[in-house]
């Protein structure tokens, strides 16, 4: 297994949906995303951080690296 690690974020989604889950769906986002995010304070797309994820099939949402990159 590489050095990417990922977590399972709340994103803002579709707000206009009328399901909590496409609002604000959980997604794999990997460590360096979630800096890059945070770093953009009020206009990040994550609303919250979870528990690591352990899935070495997962990629992440916003940059499409895996476990094997």
């Amino acid at each position: 297994m590489s050095n990417i690690k990922m977590k399972l974020c709340v994103l803002r989604g579709d707000m206009s949906s009328d399901k909590t889950s496409e609002q604000y769906p959980e997604e794999p986002v990997c460590t360096n995303c979630i800096a890059a995010e945070q770093a953009k304070r009020e206009d990040s797309l994550i609303v919250s951080v979870g528990v690591s994820v352990t899935d070495e099939t997962a990629t992440c949402t916003f940059c499409d690296c895996g476990f094997k990159d």
